[in-house]
């Protein structure tokens, strides 16, 4: 991603004062609490009416519309005069849910370009607020300073606002929690992945993930001036671009949202680590909780930054958890006869869910402690769901690919089982179309055919058109072989349940 001259500039608002801000400071001499730089100036500093202003925010936000417990929130982060009613449509969907950790997406304003990777605080033991000191996780931040692409550099946070703009709004909301303060970097598709996958073993019910950013940034102060007509219905629709692969999870077409468009938006290194998180750890649904520019609060269009907030949920599926689990049972008895060379499970069809009588077609994976072990499926429905899973476990017992070492019944134990219920395959017709960490791909040209599971190129952190080569490479095709005319490309998205 190609950084703009922008980022020399301090953005994230239009008109404020200097950023020479007072500070909330901590204890004399104590240097293991970062001061609150910007209360007083950005934000209130005084707890009380930083307090109400905050409150009343959010009584004002629109009704929240998402479903289900929000995994993850951006927020923009100017001065609280400008952002923060966008800020507080995002965060009362928190209200009602409670986290004990929050893992904080934000970026150095100052040095942004001067570091590679992921900063991670060393000798910090919490941030302070007006409303008093936000504990850091030190065994999660030490934790990710032992892996490649995590490091401490020195003075990147000093006088930084994208991060500590989030944090009143944290407490008022999510009252205690332990924070994880990252500062992103310049990173490659690659990192961003491996980024990624060193941050997924931190999530849980209880963790939730904030990226930092304001959008748009237009006018000649940002040094960013693509169109001089119309400039409020074009901001709009440039918000618009920017929101479409972010709703969708979609890490391949933010980026090449930025590569097109040049679209100075401040924190494109936490959204995209946020996108790229989100898709390797199952995808997720986006809404778009609230929309502003500076320019229209302050009527001036020469110079305006765009404000966008946005909640994240678990996709919905459309088998309930009864049914999940009734699958995965059977599929569990299934394998053990037929390693153990017993017949089939019996059971009564008059018994089970309607949806499991219904057709349906699906995969089952075999692992064992992460190894493949088997992976056998059907991409068209040729009978009741639970047959197919019973057929598909039956055969991936005996997965060709695995002939010279087969699975045995000494592993039961130890192999975990995977159900992928698929949708119905779509020709694709745009590479563009697809979205990894929520489409699998089948591609075909003449007798070969490879097919994988949205899962496959999730985990592994693949880019799209990574993701097309491998699944030409499954095929026995040219790893370019996708982008002949007489290759054709199908995706289907899955419903992916394992045991516990």
């Amino acid at each position: 991603m190609r950084l703009n001259l922008f980022v020399r500039v301090m953005s994230g608002i239009a008109v404020l004062p200097p950023s020479i801000a007072g500070q909330i400071t901590p204890a004399e001499g104590d240097e293991s609490v970062r001061p609150a730089q910007k209360a007083g100036t950005w934000y209130p500093d005084d707890p009380a009416v930083l307090g109400k202003q905050i409150d009343a925010l959010l009584a004002e936000a629109p009704p929240c519309v998402q479903r289900g417990k929000p995994l993850a929130v951006i927020a923009p982060h100017a001065g609280y005069r400008f952002s923060a009613p966008v800020a507080a449509a995002g965060y009362r969907c928190l209200k009602g849910h409670s986290y004990e950790r929050v893992i904080v997406l934000a970026f150095s304003h100052r040095h942004a370009g001067g570091y590679s990777g992921v900063d991670v605080p060393a000798e910090l033991r919490s941030y302070a607020t007006p409303f008093g000191e936000v504990p850091i996780d030190r065994k999660a931040c030490d934790a990710l300073l032992g892996l490649p692409h995590f490091a401490s550099h020195t003075n990147v946070d000093e006088g930084e606002h994208s991060l500590e703009l989030q944090l009143p709004f944290l407490q008022r909301v999510v009252g205690e929690f332990r924070l994880v303060p990252l500062l992103v970097g310049r990173m490659t598709a690659r990192e961003y992945a491996a980024a990624a996958e060193a941050i997924i073993p931190l999530l849980d019910e209880n963790t939730l993930l904030v990226a930092s950013t304001d959008f748009t940034h237009f006018g000649p102060r940002y040094r960013f001036v693509p169109f001089a007509d119309d400039v409020p219905e074009r901001l709009r629709a440039l918000a618009d671009q920017a929101a479409a692969p972010i709703m969708v999870c979609d890490f391949d077409g933010f980026s090449a949202h930025l590569e097109t468009t040049d679209d100075t938006i401040c924190g494109r290194g936490p959204v995209a680590l946020l996108l790229r998180i989100l898709s390797m750890n199952g995808g997720a649904a986006a809404v778009r909780t609230a929309f502003d520019t500076s320019g229209n609060i302050t009527s001036d269009w020469k110079n305006s930054v765009t404000y966008q907030s946005f909640v994240f949920t678990d996709r919905a599926g459309t088998l309930e958890q009864q049914a999940r689990d009734a699958l995965l049972r059977l599929a569990r008895r299934t394998v053990e006869a037929t390693l153990k060379g017993e017949g089939l499970p019996s059971l009564s069809p008059d018994e089970l869910l309607e949806s499991l009588r219904a057709d349906g077609a699906c995969f089952v994976t075999l692992e064992n402690n992460g190894r493949l072990r088997g992976c056998i499926g059907n991409m068209v429905a040729t009978g009741a769901l639970y047959q197919s899973v019973m057929h598909n476990a039956v055969s991936a017992c005996a997965d060709r690919r695995f002939v010279s070492n087969p699975v045995t019944a000494g592993e039961l134990d130890r192999l975990d089982i995977e159900v992928s219920y698929l949708t119905p395959k779509k020709r694709v017709r745009n590479a563009e179309e697809i979205i990894v960490g929520r489409h699998g791909l089948l591609i075909s040209m003449g007798a070969r055919r490879g097919v994988l599971l949205p899962q496959v190129a999730a985990r592994r952190g693949w880019t799209r058109d990574e993701f097309l080569a491998q699944t030409c490479r499954k095929a026995g095709l040219p790893l370019d072989a996708w982008k002949r005319p007489d290759a054709e490309i199908y995706s289907f998205e899955a419903e992916v349940f394992g045991e516990p």
